[in-house]
């Protein structure tokens, strides 16, 4: 999910939640590790969430936890974590992305591993709620960049790093069923796979898959839209110019007919247009509040209805049903400025991520059940 969302980089309730561990367990150096949550991923369209905890003084698994909600964050459990290892040189959690296709299935890709010639990650499977997992491989010295998930298959871009050149190259769009690890390739249409891989984006919904990119080589810089309604068997590639994006356009489709796309237009900021024919064409925001949206999160719940939050109502919860209907204030926001997610299962129940106060560290994770009329933190059991 690529966004202009700003990623994860006072009083005793926003104090960071504490876990202590036994004797050896956690290092010699101290027995109390502050825990921050950093990724939270819906599963499909249900009503369980999933939440990735780290800690920024550990790499290691055992400094990880990872919870899982069943009722839109109402209550929370611990599941398994990946069995990632730490990267080196690298003071943040191993996981970088999280996808979940249902409740049951869903993947976790690691940071990569650097080397002075190429780059690749680690992928990693679970089909049982995040019980277990277990180390996935769409081809070798591989890295994924992207990921989407629909009801039957789960997509990723990704390259091949050879593990002798100058750098990472062979962008490849793959394919898997969503219950079990078996990966094809799809072809990429041939007017995008000139492109860096960086610059591509994907969405799925249902039989149908998205891929987006901005060329920045050549005039007129055109931004492209790839549309396949046969689980990536075909694309029809066009230029559509309301998805402009200094990169590529994040997609949100909530059908195969309605999609957002926030594009980013740099200093994060940027514009969020919607289609309600599919992607066929797009339209933007005439009231305002979703041009030049900057510093926020935006949560598009169903085929009727988006929430969002940015920076200029920092304290205050919008629904937007498309863009020909003006947002409306719909409830109201915890004491917190820098919104890193929003991620509703329905019109009530939903959790936000946030930074620390002043943007410190941990992030801080809020959650509500009565349609943001109400907010309470979250912290580890």
């Amino acid at each position: 999910m690529s966004s202009l969302i700003a990623r994860s980089i006072a009083c005793s309730l926003l104090a960071a939640s504490i876990v202590t561990f036994g004797p050896g367990t956690a290092g010699n150096a101290a027995n109390a590790i502050t825990f921050s949550p950093t990724i939270v991923a819906r599963a499909g369209s249900s009503n369980v969430l999933y939440v990735l905890w780290e800690s920024n003084s550990c790499t290691l698994r055992r400094c990880l936890r990872l919870e899982r909600s069943t009722n839109g964050g109402g209550t929370f459990t611990n599941v398994s974590v990946p069995p990632v290892t730490p990267v080196l040189g690298m003071n943040t959690s191993p996981i970088s992305q999280l996808y979940f296709a249902n409740p049951m299935d869903g993947y976790a890709v690691q940071f990569a591993s650097t080397g002075p010639k190429w780059t690749t990650a680690a992928l990693f499977a679970t089909f049982n709620g995040g019980r277990t997992w277990h180390h996935d491989q769409i081809f070798p010295n591989s890295y994924v960049y992207s990921m989407a998930t629909s009801e039957h298959f789960i997509y990723a871009l990704s390259d091949q790093c050879p593990t002798k050149g100058p750098k990472c190259e062979q962008v490849r769009l793959s394919r898997s069923p969503v219950t079990t690890s078996k990966w094809s390739p799809v072809s990429l249409p041939k007017q995008l796979e000139r492109y860096w891989l960086g610059n591509l984006d994907v969405a799925a919904y249902g039989a149908n898959v998205w891929l987006t990119t901005q060329d920045q080589t050549s005039s007129p810089f055109s931004p492209f839209l790839a549309t396949s309604h046969d689980e990536g068997r075909s694309f029809t590639v066009r230029v559509q110019h309301d998805l402009t994006s200094v990169a590529s356009c994040g997609l949100m489709p909530t059908s195969s007919l309605v999609l957002w796309a926030q594009c980013g237009q740099g200093m994060m900021r940027g514009d969020i247009v919607y289609s309600k024919n599919g992607g066929a064409s797009w339209t933007a925001n005439r009231f305002g509040q979703l041009s030049n949206f900057a510093f926020g999160a935006f949560d598009p719940v169903s085929t009727g209805a988006a929430f969002f939050v940015n920076q200029w109502h920092p304290r205050t919860l919008f629904e937007v049903a498309s863009e020909s209907s003006p947002p409306r204030a719909v409830g109201s926001m915890p004491n917190a400025n820098d919104w890193i997610s929003l991620t509703f299962t329905n019109s009530a129940f939903g959790v936000a991520l946030s930074q620390g106060p002043g943007g410190s560290y941990p992030n801080l994770l809020w959650r509500t059940r009565d349609g943001a009329t109400h907010w309470s933190r979250v912290t580890l059991p």
